[in-house]
């Protein structure tokens, strides 16, 4: 035993000595002409002749590669790029070593490599989501890939959108805000088309100021591959389809990129309510939500590669989003009074123009360069309506809302040093807004209202970037001056607001060794009263219908986030924290009136603070087999001054996804979701779970993709709510069509397919405000 006893010191000494001699080498892979990141480009380190170790870059062109033995080079390799070598001697840190490879003047076919799983990374103020080739998303709309991410809700049937357990969130498609609601703006964009979902959780200086909980910005994909590339795709499904041709033809100098698409889709969410007054009173209905859908859409645009430093591009896209609502609600059990058909048809019918010219010099010196942007969009919106009683005519109404919006926005970016870096620019918007409101009764004569809107945002803004060693700083202030006025011309009611406020930023980020990274943010937020809380002519149907309050505050609120992620060669796993506290909050308020109808309307009524937990793990069990866990908690206690059925809510829910690499060509993925008990200031939901299965199969060496989904496999994932509000107690079942049993089969076909060539092109952050439908 002695002998062991004296063993073991020496073995420990050896060991520690031995680790010691180990080296580590960290860094990432870029295009050197369009500093884009390159993923799977292969890492390789030399002892002069001699192979010693090697890895491949991950989905964010980083890599670390760990080795015991003396080396004298790394070499650097991927296809359609000349191979880098870097000399040990010529490293300055080996944490952060920076490779950029240029493209090889060879005419090669492009090599593009797809994740089959969606991927996250934690960023210094966001959390960035890389939809992939996710096996859950082949011919899904971006509605149901939202249904892929925890931190992440929506409610179709109200068309609110929830980030983090509040509705005060901003979403954006590549930076552009929409008149339409969450979902259904959601609803028009395939899956297939999007490249990354940004959550930016703790905004910095340089984001727009409003959207309490964050922004949700959507960035699509660019066609930007050299040479003609062209892609085939179509599906069909439950009550759905779907076609669409994409692709671009890139001459180096110049690059013209297209996407077209048809989708159609039918369906019968069906609902039921019980409604029980205080006096005794009740009365329940069931209504089908019929609803039929048609959505074309054409995107074109021309980049233009000046020379090195200099590019222009622009762009234009048109959306028509046509769709109808047809519901008899049966009435039964109503006290007072026979069974009745009560009949409401709708429609709405969305237009939607966007056109953009962005153009960005870059200067010698890295992340030095100038870039302008301009947008001008434009959305006619049409929604009519008829409601009957028993066939008999009770209410027509012809809505319209009509806007417009021009946005210029110029941003500077100058490295002072090797570790500084300063960032400032400014953004210019103005949005007019023309609402109006045709309405026809019974025996009453036809009445015209109008409302119109216009509010002008003036931001200026200023980010210090400080790296010192592991710990990267971030110090930002911005300003922003928001003047609007209104006028309603039915009852002459007028709004004249002007705000002005700064917003600071801070964020940290600590590298803490090879594998380990902490993030820490602090934000500064806004939510002002805007057109859809002072515009009086909102949506409205028999079951709910929306009140202006043009009295509202402003709401500010002060964000605390902590965030912390390691990346292994297995195992990826990362935790966030983050507390929020807001004041003047403005709550969206709810009663039922006499009627049975659900009133909505804005109004501040307090205090809120909220916190939250946050956490993802990913192991690769096997060669064919990934495993993936996300959870969350979200929890808020109110401090209100007006009633409210509940002032502690909370939410949280968790996905399990599990991705089987068949083989070469064949991939099955298995997720389970579970919603627990979600608690709002006026109803709660029932837990709820679903099992999604899907599978693809790739053909003709891989030109041709076959995918198969099936959604809620066990078809009871049906949404059970209760809401409670003064008066009235209502119990609600509804059965969303797109979120309970269905099949959806779909196809890629690659026609064309070249050399990848790609322009590094910012996401600019355009506007602000909410919707207007």
């Amino acid at each position: 035993m002695f002998k062991i006893l004296k063993i073991i010191p020496l073995f420990l000494i050896t060991v520690s000595s031995y680790a010691q001699q180990s080296n580590t080498f960290k860094g990432t892979v870029l295009d050197s002409s369009t500093q884009e990141l390159i993923p799977f480009a292969t890492v390789i380190a030399y002892n002069n002749t001699k192979l010693i170790n090697g890895v491949s870059t991950d989905n964010y062109g980083e890599f670390i590669l760990n080795t015991r033995q003396p080396i004298s080079h790394l070499e650097i390799t991927f296809i359609g790029y000349k191979n880098e070598i870097i000399k040990i001697e010529d490293i300055v840190d080996s944490n952060f070593i920076t490779v950029k490879l240029k493209t090889s003047l060879e005419e090669l076919d492009a090599v593009v490599i797809n994740t089959e799983q969606t991927t996250s990374k934690l960023k210094l103020d966001r959390k960035i989501i890389n939809i992939g080739r996710d096996l859950q998303q082949a011919g899904a709309t971006a509605l149901e890939a939202f249904d892929q991410i925890t931190e992440i809700q929506t409610d179709l049937g109200t068309g609110s959108l929830t980030l983090r357990g509040s509705q005060n969130v901003r979403l954006l498609v590549n930076g552009k805000p929409s008149s339409l609601s969450p979902t259904e703006l959601l609803a028009q964009i395939p899956s297939s088309t999007i490249l990354r979902v940004e959550l930016i959780t703790s905004p910095s200086a340089k984001n727009q100021a409003d959207g309490l909980s964050g922004i949700i910005n959507v960035i699509l994909k660019k066609n930007t591959l050299k040479g003609l590339n062209s892609n085939l795709n179509a599906g069909f499904g439950t009550k759905r389809y779907n076609y669409g041709l994409d692709g671009n033809y890139n001459f180096s100098f110049l690059n013209f990129r297209w996407n077209l698409s048809q989708s159609g889709r039918e369906m019968d969410s069906k609902q039921q309510i019980s409604q029980i007054y205080n006096n005794g009173n009740t009365r329940d209905f069931f209504a089908p939500h019929d609803f039929s859908g048609l959505v074309r859409k054409i995107d074109t645009g021309l980049d233009l590669f000046i020379d090195d430093q200099n590019e222009l591009s622009i762009g234009f896209d048109y959306t028509d989003d046509a769709h109808s609502f047809y519901n008899d609600t049966f009435y039964t059990n109503v006290i007072g009074r026979d069974d009745f058909i009560y009949t409401r048809n709708s429609s709405h019918h969305h237009k939607t123009t966007n056109i953009n010219a962005n153009y960005r010099t870059q200067f010698k010196k890295e992340n030095h360069f100038l870039e302008i942007d301009y947008q001008f969009s434009k959305n006619n919106n049409l929604l009519p309506a008829i409601d009957f009683e028993e066939g008999v005519l009770l209410f027509e109404e012809k809505r319209t809302n009509n806007n417009k919006l021009n946005a210029l926005a110029l941003d500077y970016s100058f490295p002072v040093t090797e570790n500084i870096l300063i960032e400032t620019g400014a953004s210019w918007n103005k949005r007019l807004l023309e609402s109006s409101n045709v309405v026809r009764t019974v025996n009453e004569p036809e009445t015209l209202a109008v409302f119109n809107y216009e509010e002008i945002l003036l931001g200026i803004y200023g980010l210090t970037n400080i790296k010192t060693g592991k710990l990267t700083w971030q110090l930002g202030l911005r300003y922003e001056n928001l003047t609007s006025n209104s006028i309603n011309n039915s009852n002459s009611e007028t709004t004249d607001l002007k705000f002005s406020n700064f917003f600071p930023s801070l964020h940290a980020s600590y590298t803490i060794n090879d594998a380990n990274t902490f993030n820490l943010g602090f934000s500064r937020r806004v939510s002002r009263p805007n057109f859809r809380n002072i515009n009086p002519f909102q949506s409205r149907n028999q079951y709910f219908e929306w009140v202006a309050n043009p009295a509202l505050k402003p709401e500010f609120s002060y964000n605390f986030e902590t965030n912390y992620q390691y990346h292994g060669n297995k195992l990826t796993a990362s935790l966030a924290l983050f507390y929020r506290h807001r004041k003047d909050v403005i709550e969206r308020l709810q009663s039922i009136d006499s009627n049975g109808v659900l009133m909505i309307t804005f109004d501040n009524i307090g205090k809120k603070h909220s916190y939250g937990i946050e956490t993802s793990t990913t192991y690769k069990l096997t060669d064919f087999w990934n495993s993936q866990l996300s959870a969350n908690y979200y929890h808020t206690n109110v401090n209100q001054d007006v009633p409210l059925t509940w002032n502690e809510l909370y939410s949280s829910n968790l996905i399990f996804k599990n991705t089987f690499k068949i083989n070469r060509s064949l991939g099955i993925d298995i997720s389970y979701r579970h919603n627990f008990k979600t608690q709002n200031a006026f109803n709660f939901i029932e837990p709820r779970s679903r099992i999604d299965l899907a599978a693809r199969l790739n053909l003709l060496e891989n030109r041709l993709s076959i995918s198969l989904r099936i959604v809620d496999l066990l078809d009871n994932n049906l949404m059970h709510r209760t809401t409670a509000t003064q008066n009235v107690i209502q119990h609600e079942v509804w059965r969303f069509q797109s979120q309970t049993f269905g099949y959806l089969f779909s196809m890629n076909y690659k026609l064309f397919q070249n050399k990848q060539k790609l322009r590094n092109r910012k996401n600019r952050n355009y506007n602000y405000g909410g919707t207007t439908d």
